[in-house]
Formats: C-alpha cells, sequence, structure tokens
C-alpha cells in the first residue's frame, strides 16, 4: 500500500473513534508501529492529528465558530422550503418492514411529519421534535432514546442508552450531519451527537444523509463519520457542481429534490 493510500486509511479511521493507540493502529493497517508513527507526523503536521499519550486523536484543521446555545426554534426557520422537500423525499425511501434509525435535528423531523400513516415501519429516535411527529403516525413500533434531555436541542442522551441501542439492527439510517467537507468529512458541534451518530452509522445497512445545501464546506468541531460509510445523499438543487462530481466519484447515490 502506497503511503498517501494509507494515510488517507489512517486519516478515516481516526475519524470514526474517540482516540486510537500506536499499537491498534499497526494492527489494523497491518504495518509496524514505526510506520504508524512516520505516517501518523504527516497528519499532525498538515493539522489533521494530535497525539496524546501516545494515543491519535483527529482534528478538523478548521472549525466553525459555535453559538452559545443551538436552538432548535431558530434552526427550523432556515432554509424551510428546502428541508421540506428533503423530508418528504427521504419519507418516500421507507418500504414496509423497514427499520430505521432516524436521526436528531429539524430535516428529520419534516420527514418523520411525511411518513405515510399505519405503516409496518420500527422508527428508532432520540429527539423530542421527532417523537412529536412520528406518535402521530400509528407505526407498528416507536423505540425512544432516553436520558438527559437537552432543551435547546430536543435530544435525549444517556450512556445508558448506548449499549441498548447498539443491541438494535436497522435497515436504513437517515444522518443529519451539521456540516460536511471534502476532506474531514461528516460533522456536528457536540460529542452526544456524534454518539447518536456512530450508533445508527454502525448498525444499519443502508445510511443516508439528509443536508441542506448551505451545509457543503463548513465543519464543525466533532468529526462523526468519512465519506466512504455513506450510501446516499438526499439534497436541494443549491449543491454546487463540484460537489455532484465529488459524491459521485465516492460511487454515493445523489438526490436532489
Amino acid at each position: 500500500m502506497a503511503q498517501k493510500e494509507r494515510i488517507e486509511k489512517l486519516k478515516n479511521i481516526l475519524m470514526k473513534t474517540n482516540g486510537s493507540a500506536i499499537k491498534d493502529l499497526a494492527t489494523e493497517l497491518e504495518v509496524t508501529e514505526m510506520t504508524v508513527r512516520r505516517d501518523l507526523k504527516k497528519l499532525i503536521d498538515s493539522g489533521d492529528a494530535v497525539l496524546l499519550r501516545g494515543v491519535a486523536v483527529y482534528r478538523p484543521k478548521a472549525v466553525s465558530v459555535e453559538a452559545p446555545l443551538y436552538s432548535i426554534r431558530e434552526e427550523k426557520e432556515k432554509m424551510s422550503d428546502e428541508k421540506e422537500r428533503i423530508g418528504k423525499a427521504a419519507a418516500a425511501l421507507l418500504e414496509p418492514g423497514d427499520v430505521v434509525f432516524l436521526d436528531v435535528g429539524t430535516t428529520v423531523e419534516r420527514m418523520a411529519a411525511s411518513i405515510e400513516k399505519n405503516m409496518h415501519l420500527t422508527a428508532v429516535c432520540f429527539a423530542f421534535n421527532t417523537m412529536v411527529e412520528l406518535q402521530k403516525k400509528n407505526l407498528s413500533q416507536i423505540i425512544m432514546g432516553g436520558g438527559y434531555y437537552h432543551p435547546t436541542s430536543e435530544v435525549f442522551e444517556s450512556e445508558a442508552m448506548v449499549p441498548i441501542m447498539n443491541g438494535l439492527r436497522a435497515t436504513k439510517a437517515f444522518i443529519a450531519p451539521s456540516a460536511c467537507d471534502m476532506d474531514h468529512g461528516l460533522t456536528c458541534p457536540a460529542q452526544y451527537d456524534k454518539t447518536i451518530k456512530r450508533l445508527e452509522i454502525n448498525n444499519s445497512k443502508r445510511r443516508i444523509l439528509l443536508i441542506t445545501s448551505q451545509k457543503f464546506d463548513t465543519i464543525k468541531s466533532t468529526a462523526f463519520a468519512s465519506w466512504d460509510e455513506i450510501d446516499q445523499v438526499i439534497t436541494d438543487s443549491g449543491i454546487p457542481d463540484r460537489w455532484k462530481k465529488f459524491l459521485s466519484d465516492k460511487g454515493i447515490e445523489v438526490k436532489i429534490v
């Protein structure tokens, strides 16, 4: 494996974890620890990683300035028409018998509002605003992740929830990133958000991104996935042409609404 390819694989591994030991990276990459340290130095020099007491941690080069509090009420007003169309297109992908993870955020909320009533469907969600829409649908089963309630994002968070939810398997996961970048992949503003998204990605057969076009070429503080983990993107007509090519080259299906 060429060094450039190996470094890219190393970066992708770090993006998916909270940190990896040099020894573990050597095993996964099937190279010596010395080789890992040499490749890791390239990532450190470029600002893509840091080494803390023998543990390599991914770090985006640039981080957007976060608002003191994320407000879901304010978020609902942004690109509301686009979110409505994306949500309807996502709901149209559902099939009877599906088990689906529904991520947090207002675009996923619009998807939940567009689901047919009385559908034979198991929906797993983590946010109160999405649950409000789902309970109107009389679905076969709704599973809600509980725990500490974040009122500004309407998300529930609990470490105790993770092993239980990790026991679930889904046919599809509908994931709403806060930001996406060609080099740094998919990011979100909080660790608890990453925990939910990793759970969804790790336990689903097909991963579908719901993202409005203004989120392309942006970065938030917490990386949660690389592009090779995504199967499809649903977005609006504002997506730049170079992003269409980038996603196509990655083998990712793109639906524009």
